[in-house]
């Protein structure tokens, strides 16, 4: 790679390492919608002969609190893991983060 590439990737790594969190909150929610549907597949049929009560409550739970915490303890992972990235390669690689999650949704017809 020549120096004028690796001076810009390093620049553009270095302005945007201030939303590092952010944007691993947006993977994590990206990746929840597009498995959220499967998600909640697997614990339909898992309480599917339950009381409607039990039903209700397990449903409440995890979208309430099951995907709320799944998402603030993904991002924080996410994000330290990012936050491990040299500025060179930071944006490259949540490029092609996004760049594969809307690939698998396009061929999962998500979108």
């Amino acid at each position: 790679m020549s120096s004028v590439v690796i001076e810009l990737f390093n620049d553009l790594g270095q302005w945007f390492r201030p939303y590092q969190y952010q944007s691993a909150l947006a993977i994590i929610a990206t990746v929840l919608v597009i498995f959220g549907n499967d998600i909640n597949s697997a614990i339909k049929k898992l309480v599917v002969r339950q009381h409607f009560i039990v039903r209700t409550s397990v449903f409440i739970l995890v979208c309430a609190f099951g995907y709320g915490l799944l998402t603030v303890w993904l991002t924080s992972i996410l994000a330290q893991q990012l936050a491990k990235l040299p500025d060179l390669y930071l944006l490259p690689v949540v490029f092609t983060v996004f760049f594969t999650l809307g690939i698998y949704a396009q061929k999962q017809r998500h979108i």
